[in-house]
């Protein structure tokens, strides 16, 4: 009964209470050993029995489940900059057969794993994207704001992840020399998602049409489209985040993606990267512009990578090597 009721008190204790706890009564006991008479010697090997469980209790390992984690910005930045840490996990690319408006170009539906990660929380601003390259291609004209940029080409957003990582003290992940850009995987700096990267981090975990679940009605919560948007896109972060915190996944503008175009295979793969050639470079995402059907988490489409349209923008990510 005593040992039950000791079981019970540890339980409710918090498992940074262990360590001091235990030390505390450890001492204890060695003070009764060495001061006081025999008589006290049995408690005071009891006590020490008790400590030692405690201490024993205190490290055992607590599990954490893979929550992503709001991250500060780093210490050299504006300021402006606001990173989710993606947990690593496996997930189920693409949309079956029988999903609601989907395109053959979205399957096979295949296992995918993904490596952890670090995510922008909402697309690259006009702001910020005048505060690292001394302009502001945005459309409309206008001030440059908290409105997502467009009128990018993949190319200018190589260049500001390159510009972005320089300013901060990272090693660039690309090198252009002209239309031809290389990608340094073991570089610490800011780069554009992978296809697969960019499609787990919108679904969060689900596996509905949106990151939501497929009630259409609810997409106005969580996205500027052409139901809502009045033919603009909107300062970002307005909507509901999806389940990782993550803020315009679906609608505002479309994002480019690191991947050249490719069919699906079937076969589980591990951080996808695409095909070496390819037609164009994937956008993700959909935009104020487009109706429901192309803001799915699954929905995939294709650009030539120098074409400069105002409802295609970018977000960065980091990782997964040698982030501080």
């Amino acid at each position: 009964m005593v040992w039950k009721r000791w079981a019970t008190a540890l339980d409710r204790l918090p498992p940074q209470a262990g360590l001091p706890l235990g030390l505390g009564l450890g001492a204890l006991a060695g003070a009764l050993l060495l001061l006081a008479p025999a008589v006290v010697w049995v408690p005071a090997f009891l006590l020490l029995f008790v400590a030692a469980g405690v201490l024993a209790w205190s490290g055992e390992p607590v599990e954490v489940l893979p929550v992503p984690e709001q991250l500060p910005a780093p210490a050299a930045s504006t300021g402006l900059i606001e990173m989710v840490a993606l947990p690593a996990g496996r997930f189920f690319m693409g949309s079956p057969a029988e999903e609601e408006g989907r395109y053959p170009s979205e399957g096979p539906v295949h296992e995918v794993g993904i490596s952890a990660f670090r995510c922008m929380k909402t697309p690259v601003t006009r702001r910020l994207y005048a505060v690292f390259l001394g302009t502001d291609p945005g459309w409309p004209e206008g001030e440059a704001d908290d409105r997502p940029v467009n009128n990018v080409s993949w190319f200018d957003a190589i260049d500001f992840c390159n510009q972005l990582s320089e300013r901060e003290g990272l090693t660039p992940c690309y090198e252009r020399l002209g239309d031809e850009v290389t990608w340094y995987r073991e570089a610490d700096g800011y780069r554009l998602p992978t296809e697969a990267e960019w499609e787990y981090a919108c679904r969060a975990g689900t596996q509905t049409r949106w990151s939501f679940g497929d009630d259409e009605p609810r997409l106005t919560d969580h996205a500027w489209y052409d139901a809502n948007a009045k033919g603009n896109p909107h300062p970002v972060g307005q909507k509901l985040p999806n389940p990782w915190g993550l803020h315009d996944m679906h609608g505002n503008v479309y994002e480019w993606c690191w991947d050249r175009y490719g069919a699906y295979g079937p076969e589980p793969t591990q951080d996808p990267t695409g095909p070496t050639e390819g037609p164009g470079r994937l956008v993700r995402g959909g935009s104020f512009a487009y109706p429901a059907r192309f803001l799915r988490s699954a929905y995939r489409s294709r650009f030539r990578p120098g074409i400069r349209i105002r409802f295609i923008g970018f977000r960065c990510v980091r990782g997964p090597r040698r982030q501080p």
